[in-house]
């Protein structure tokens, strides 16, 4: 999958944690957020961000690391 393909997909899926945190924070009350339906929903909300960090940072490692060998190809030159 081309580099941009993978940017994109990151950003929509960022787009839509952020949506749905932010419906989460406007519709569900303080004090309804202690039931086990709210919590969940609140889990669920951070379970998508930690997939999105998941990602982005494999997305990142995987960038460094073929800068990486580019530059210690450059170099053996």
């Amino acid at each position: 999958m081309p580099r941009s393909a993978e940017l994109k997909l990151i950003q929509m899926l960022q787009k839509r944690v952020h949506k749905r945190t932010k419906s989460y924070d406007r519709d569900v009350p303080k004090q309804v957020r202690v039931t086990d339906e709210a919590k969940e929903e609140a889990h669920e909300i951070s379970r998508k961000q930690g997939k999105v960090q998941y990602l982005t940072r494999k997305l990142a490692n995987r960038i460094n690391k073929e800068g990486q060998a580019k530059i210690n190809e450059e170099n053996k030159r």
